[in-house]
């Protein structure tokens, strides 16, 4: 099988790209004449996917994961209608009180399954719970003005699962009225782990803060679509991961700074459609006569990330943006991975693929562009299987491959 990494400057190019000592130089003049980039857009068409197996050995690190695996048979059904909210169902150990269209939950007992459906403008759903629970969104539409239009204040893990042919859609406001000694992070926010399941979508906008936020991981399972806007800050945020097992996942930011998804930890793509945008430039903050510019990326990962199925699409327009900025390693052993950026880089630096730590490709497809400046930068070692080749050990950069 045929494996390609291109480093989209032409082979035409090499011998002008190779001679510059400085990375950020401006290549726009050259490339404008040569490279057409492909096109990276929202994507929302059907996609096929092979059957998401549940994982049965109660030994597999993922065995929690699966909602499959917890009986949820403690069911409280919360109905949105307009400034009004009909609860049904009692389960003891559970309180549920009602403000408006205003819910919260506390719980001190297992296997809970709440069921959101309705509309509400000004409402929100708020949970406290001592235990692991599932919430089924099942033709959803809710607004909230002051802050989280679903907030989980629960360290434990949310099974989220979308119901077949159900849209459900969640709105923040511009300003949050926060809670003392509690974190309210963005639209749709969670202390704990958040498994997305299901074949229903969801739409998550934020103005206020950032999009969909865990204090802790993120898995999302085959069958999902998932479209995330923001125009205030991230559009996923994750602490301690992110694993994209499959599903449809849009994200577009338009703030300065801001990361269509922002992991504190590792990114791991296994299956799925993935595409990332930003279209914001870069922050620039001075402290102590120090400046510290923060760009735009599409993917921002702190600790590894690793490709080994599925396609990840990236793409940044604003000044300094960037496609995958990896603070440590990147490994692509097979799917399909494709950054362009077309920013400026009158205060930042784009580039297409970053890692600040080692870069390996064993198989895949990957493809990088960069307008104005390097589409792949590997501070660390870059290592290519066989089928690949030429790598310009001296400015550790890919220039061109050949197959």
């Amino acid at each position: 099988m045929k494996r390609y990494f291109y480093y989209i400057l032409a082979v035409c190019l090499l011998p002008v790209i190779a001679s510059c000592e400085n990375d950020d130089s401006d290549l726009s003049a050259i490339i404008n004449d040569w490279v057409e980039p492909i096109t990276i857009a929202v994507d929302s068409t059907a996609l096929s996917e092979q059957a998401d197996v549940p994982v049965t050995d109660v030994d597999d690190p993922a065995y929690n994961d699966y909602v499959e695996n917890t009986n949820f048979n403690r069911s409280i059904f919360v109905h949105y209608d307009g400034e009004t909210v009909a609860v049904t169902g009692s389960v003891s150990g559970v309180r549920v009180t009602v403000d408006g269209a205003h819910v919260t939950v506390n719980s001190s007992t297992t296997r809970c399954h709440y069921v959101l459906s309705g509309e509400a403008d000004d409402g929100s759903f708020k949970v406290y719970s001592e235990h692991k629970f599932r919430i089924t969104l099942s033709g959803l539409t809710l607004t909230n003005t002051t802050g989280a239009a679903i907030n989980i204040q629960s360290g434990k893990t949310t099974y989220v699962v979308l119901a077949p042919d159900t849209d459900n859609s969640l709105t923040d406001g511009p300003t949050y009225s926060d809670v003392a000694d509690e974190d309210c992070k963005g639209t749709f926010f969670s202390e704990g782990q958040l498994i997305f399941s299901g074949s229903g979508s969801l739409n998550v906008s934020s103005v206020g803060r950032h999009g969909l936020v865990s204090d802790d991981y993120m898995r999302f399972r085959p069958g999902v679509r998932l479209y995330v806007h923001s125009t205030s800050g991230h559009g996923i945020k994750s602490n301690d991961g992110v694993f994209i097992d499959g599903g449809v996942i849009n994200v577009e930011t338009t703030a300065a700074g801001s990361k269509a998804l922002k992991c504190d930890s590792v990114v791991t793509v296994n299956g799925g459609r993935t595409t990332l945008i930003t279209r914001g430039d870069c922050t620039i903050q001075t402290l102590a006569g120090v400046t510290d510019t923060t760009s735009c990326a599409a993917l921002k990962c702190d600790y590894a990330f690793s490709m080994t199925a599925g396609t990840m699409r990236l793409y940044s327009s604003g000044d300094g943006g960037k496609g995958l900025n990896c603070l440590t390693d990147i490994a692509v052993a097979g799917g399909t991975l494709q950054a362009v950026t077309e920013g400026t880089r009158n205060e930042g630096s784009p580039k297409g693929i970053k890692s600040s730590g080692n870069t390996t490709i064993t198989g895949g497809t990957v493809y990088s562009y960069s307008k104005r400046s390097v589409p792949l930068e590997v501070l660390g070692t870059f290592k290519l299987a066989t089928g690949y080749t030429s790598l310009d050990e001296t400015h550790r950069q890919l220039y061109h491959v050949v197959y």
